[in-house]
């Protein structure tokens, strides 16, 4: 198992220039509760989105409230299908769903509680994973929580089919204030983020090649509550965010990467390394040419912006939005 902090280096906020190519990328927009995809070529992005999706409710009694994550996955039987979670209610919880490109339809949804973060779909399995950082107490008087949190995951009768709609059919696994989840599909481990700690686990799987479990494979321990975990497309480095303000020293981007031990095959994490300085941002990711992006939140308080960030040129505005993460629109995986 890896812990610490590594020194800090390259914490400066310059922002390296790098190559101009046109990408898709892909927000959640908190205003309008809705997915939204727009170029990277352009600094303004006012006007109709180039493809969008809106929530069926952005109600603060809704499980649809405030659109929270979203990734772009390829399937065999749908096709290209964005995978999105709600934080929703506390009465309630949040919606998580799997919503097809090609007529916005949604194919499958569900309710999580404990305010989901994040999400990610399994590709081969179907099964879907979301990060919720805290827990609900159902069964029990509304609005009750309790410390905790973690991942739930949705495992269809099938490989590569539905999952069960029930929260109840899934299964779930303890991780105080887990905000990010992502499938590292080059080394087949799924990563996720939450309080103290990034994490590596590994499926586990029946005969009939279902999955029954996650087995944790190793951790990095952080200083403060890691918020979210991208890849970087141009190299095999991993990004994940930690929150928190100044008096934070574990605050920032960071970056390391999976590496297997070639004589025991042990997982691990190698040495995090701070890459900016930098309060409050809620993701962070690099594309194929090497460009940057980001969305920062101006205050601890004031989680979204009208605001995504690239490296090497002005950041893309989009007036009056909350935007509140972004990814990149065109990953497939492999």
């Amino acid at each position: 198992m890896a812990t610490g902090l590594a020194a800090v280096a390259g914490a400066a906020a310059a922002r390296p220039a790098t190559a101009a190519t046109n990408y898709l990328i892909l927000t959640v927009e908190q205003g309008a509760n809705q997915i939204q995809r727009f170029s990277n070529g352009t600094a303004d992005w006012n006007g109709t989105p180039g493809w969008y999706w809106t929530a069926p409710s952005n109600a603060n009694t809704s499980p649809w409230y405030r659109l929270s994550d979203v990734k772009r996955r390829l399937t065999t039987r749908w096709g290209a299908v964005l995978v999105s979670t709600s934080s929703g209610t506390s009465e309630l919880g949040g919606c998580v769903a799997m919503i097809r490109e090609s007529d916005k339809s949604v194919v499958w949804s569900a309710v999580v509680p404990g305010n989901p973060h994040a999400i990610e779909r399994i590709e081969r399995h179907g099964v879907i994973v979301t990060a919720s950082s805290r827990a609900r107490v159902f069964g029990r008087t509304a609005g009750d929580w309790q410390n905790g949190g973690g991942l739930t995951v949705f495992v269809p009768p099938t490989p590569g089919g539905l999952p069960s709609m029930s929260f109840a059919d899934s299964f779930g696994v303890d991780f105080r204030g887990a905000r990010g989840v992502w499938w590292d599909d080059a080394n087949e481990l799924l990563v996720a983020t939450g309080e103290g700690e990034l994490r590596a686990y590994r499926l586990v799987t029946d005969a009939a090649g279902s999955v029954t479990g996650l087995a944790l494979e190793t951790s990095l321990g952080l200083v403060g509550a890691g918020h979210d975990v991208q890849p970087d497309y141009s190299s095999d480095t991993i990004f994940y965010t930690v929150g928190g303000d100044a008096t934070n020293p574990g605050r920032g981007i960071w970056e390391t990467r999976l590496q297997r031990d070639t004589a025991t095959g042990a997982w691990g994490f190698a040495p995090p390394v701070r890459i900016h300085d930098w309060l409050f941002t809620k993701s962070f990711g690099r594309l194929p040419d090497g460009t940057s992006f980001w969305q920062d939140a101006p205050t601890a308080n004031e989680w979204w912006s009208d605001t995504i960030g690239f490296s090497g040129r002005a950041d893309s505005v989009r007036t009056g939005a909350r935007f509140y993460k972004a990814r990149f629109w065109s990953h497939a995986l492999t």
